[in-house]
């Protein structure tokens, strides 16, 4: 018979080979185990041997293990090794089966499952630091470094523990699986790294084309190092390793991958992400752009698509900034396509201006939407910032201090990495196609697509299969008025209605609105107002490096000039910056949305911004045009045969085209003009001094009369002279500027009498 012990099945630890045992008043002595039974030879009297299930026997009454004497022996009842098992996880269990037959094999010379022992583990050829070596040595080759006197105490901590298998992989420094790449070298799995990336932007392929490429690559890169053997064993592993590794670094899948799944893996970030959570307003924000699935009316009348981009707070789940910009493919060839465009870096900063102060409320607007009229502290808001006034919308004014972005191109333009960098704010990448990195903001666009979307004039579905027929030919709103509409619905609907993942930090239960966890919120981070100044605002419109001449300085194929001449002090001078890339340029900035306008930086001394004018800009009089509106009209001035360098054709063709949109014929009735979409105004111009700044309001009640003269009473007596003063009635007569002398009078009338003097005055007074 074969004589094993089955671990999971008995327990072998109370009853072994060659145990004197008690059972129905007999004494036995094991002498077989034969899967779960067990072979017993009576002691008192000659029998037959006694065949019979291990459980029966252990589980009788009168059972004992006895030694020599016939006395019971109590051991360690320790339970079955599977029963042990099934308190650790799948993983923790592999490895526990693992490391308790190495620990076997090295006590006992066999391995559970084998009859006879291996090469080099017979107890009876070799001692017992020699099974150790040789242990070591072999999972060394498995990746698993361990000196023999690591596993010898492994050995006796599991041997004191009655051989649990758990001891071994309590001790994580030592037992813990091997790291991803092993012991490989770093310069060969980087290679692997770059190889895969290459073939996951490819069509992918099996992994021996692979292995084919990294062998290529290793022969050109380290030709050198592979004369030296060593080198060349580190640098050079078998196909069997290579494939080891490609598998536990995950790179196998990345092959095997759709081609979906491989640029989802290809464009991960290279830190790892940290799901979003915050305590505080500001602490973390996201922001994404979406298609609005609304039909609009663009600044020619015509129906376009748009693009809405949010930025909300994590902690609060408040709305901070909202903008929508058209969105259109443009017209001509790919690649010289003109009038096309989308959500731009610059709309980019005009939103992060927008969280740098209140929303004022528009014209037409429910009066619930004010700040003064819903849950935020309003009164206290107003005492630390006053822009806060009682015109200024339901919406927090929050400070992002990190936002989590995705890898659009107008987020990893330098120009906003730049704004962030000034107004100190830190960026965080997520994962290219991976709308669960930022989950809130995807679930706000849904929320919105349900409570607004849907219920306005254009709304094409989420979908195009549930468009429905004739959405150009209804009437549409224009983009502007869809943009007043959505930040209302911010201000009545987003901000004051509880959200289910806003819990009260210190009543748990109670549901809040983002604008009450806020108000919960804000006492404890509190609030300091930051106003953007029109020099702050200057940093934020787009750069522009120039060359400045005696005729000004050219943005774009348009030319500025100052008029007060202060351009002239610098034209034709280096700028001393010696940044690369700049070749002595001078910084400019200016607005796409307002290009008439344009202001240069200078560094020299305390810097100061000079303020230049299109030069053709009064031919654009009562004319708003954009950046936009120019690239149109230089397209159709060089259809015509012109060139670029003529300025005051393309202005002209500008003012044209606008002057055709306004008065075309609308293609629905409409009751205002056609507002072209500029985005929100950035004030970049130092404000007026207000003579009337100090003076407080005139309370009415505490005016006092100013004194009255007085008046001198008539003489009684006439003068000596009296006979030559004259009448009354040439008094009155000079008073209304009839100067002609009377017949009957010689004497000139006196001057006097002609300016109403007291006496007159009297004299009429006295006979009313």
């Amino acid at each position: 018979m074969t004589q094993r012990k089955l671990w999971g099945w008995f327990d072998s630890d109370r009853v072994r080979l060659g145990d004197r045992v008690r059972w129905r008043g007999r004494e036995f002595r094991v002498i077989a185990f034969a899967g779960l039974g067990v072979t017993l030879q009576p002691l008192t009297e000659p029998a037959a041997l006694v065949e019979t299930l291990y459980g029966e026997m252990a589980g009788s009454a009168d059972f004992a293990v006895l030694d020599e004497a016939g006395d019971a022996v109590e051991r360690s009842r320790l339970p079955p090794l599977g029963r042990v098992l099934l308190a650790v996880g799948k993983e923790e269990r592999k490895q526990a089966l693992m490391w308790h037959r190495h620990m076997k094999e090295v006590d006992t010379g066999i391995r559970p499952g084998r009859r006879v022992p291996r090469a080099g583990y017979d107890p009876a050829t070799t001692t017992m630091e020699q099974r150790l070596r040789r242990k070591a040595a072999e999972l060394d080759e498995l990746d698993i470094s361990v000196s023999w006197r690591t596993l010898d105490d492994k050995r006796r901590r599991w041997k004191q523990a009655d051989e649990n298998p758990l001891v071994l992989i309590a001790d994580g420094r030592k037992s813990r699986a091997p790291s991803p790449g092993g012991r490989t070298d770093p310069r060969l799995l980087e290679i692997m790294q770059e190889v895969t990336a290459i073939l996951a932007r490819q069509s992918g392929g099996r992994i021996g084309r692979a292995f084919d490429l990294v062998e290529e690559r290793v022969e050109a890169r380290y030709a050198k190092e592979l004369a030296d053997p060593q080198e060349a064993k580190r640098l050079r592993v078998p196909r069997s390793t290579f494939y080891k590794r490609m598998h536990e670094l995950g790179l196998s899948a990345v092959l095997l991958g759709t081609t979906r799944q491989r640029a989802s893996q290809a464009s991960k970030p290279k830190k790892p992400y940290t799901p979003s959570y915050a305590v505080r307003p500001g602490q973390i924000m996201q922001i994404d752009t979406t298609p609005l699935r609304i039909k609009v009316l663009g600044d020619d009348a015509e129906v376009v698509s748009a693009e809405m981009t949010i930025l909300i707070d994590v902690a609060t789940r408040s709305i901070v900034a909202l903008m929508i910009v058209p969105c259109t493919t443009g017209e001509g060839t790919p690649g010289q396509r003109v009038g096309g465009r989308a959500t731009r870096t610059f709309d980019l900063v005009l939103l992060l201006a927008q969280a740098y102060a209140p929303m004022p409320t528009l014209p037409g607007w429910d009066p619930l939407t004010a700040a003064s009229a819903s849950a935020l502290p309003f009164i206290k808001l107003r005492e630390a910032d006053p822009r806060f006034t009682e015109a200024a919308a339901a919406r927090p004014v929050i400070h992002p201090r990190t936002i989590i972005i995705d890898q659009g191109s107008t987020y990893l333009s330098q120009h906003f990495e730049d704004v962030c960098s000034f107004l100190g704010i830190t960026l965080l990448y997520a994962r290219k196609e991976q709308p669960d990195d930022k989950p809130i903001i995807e679930r706000v666009f849904s929320s919105f697509a349900d409570s607004f979307s849907q219920h306005a004039a254009g709304w094409t579905g989420r979908i195009h299969a549930v468009r429905g027929r004739g959405i150009e030919r209804q009437p549409l709103w224009t983009i502007n008025e869809v943009q007043h509409m959505a930040h209302e619905w911010v201000a009545l609907e987003h901000q004051q209605l509880p959200h289910e993942g806003l819990q009260h930090p210190e009543l748990p239960g109670l549901t809040l609105s983002p604008n009450e966890m806020y108000a919960a919120l804000v006492p404890g981070a509190g609030y300091r107002p930051r106003p953007l100044s029109p020099a702050d605002n200057r940093q934020l419109l787009l750069p522009a490096w120039v060359t400045v001449n005696d005729k000004g300085f050219d943005i774009e194929n348009r030319t500025y000039q100052n008029e007060a001449g202060e351009l002239r002090l610098v034209a034709g001078l280096h700028s001393g910056l010696a940044s690369p890339g700049k070749g002595g340029r001078w910084e400019a900035r200016f607005n796409p949305y307002r290009p008439d306008v344009a202001w240069l930086y200078d560094h020299r001394g305390p810097g100061q911004w000079i303020k230049a004018h299109f030069v053709h800009q009064r031919l654009l009089t009562d004319t708003h045009w954009t950046v936009d509106h120019w690239e149109e009209a230089t397209a159709v001035v060089l259809a015509d045969g012109g060139r670029k360098e003529h300025q005051a054709a393309i202005a002209l063709a500008v003012k044209e085209r606008r002057r055709r949109t306004r008065t075309a014929p609308p293609r629905h009735t409409r009751t205002g003009p056609w507002i072209p979409f500029q985005g929100p105004e950035l004030d970049v111009e130092e404000p007026a001094a207000n003579p009337y700044a100090g003076i407080g309001e005139i309370d009415l009640d505490s005016i006092t009369p100013y004194e009255s003269l007085p008046i001198p009473a008539r003489p009684t007596a006439q003068p000596a002279d009296a006979a030559s003063l004259p009448s009354d009635r040439d008094g009155l007569a000079s008073l209304f500027g009839d100067t002609a002398p009377d017949d009957n009078v010689d004497e000139a009338p006196d001057p006097a009498c002609g300016l109403g003097l007291p006496e007159s005055t009297e004299s009429v007074e006295g006979e009313m």
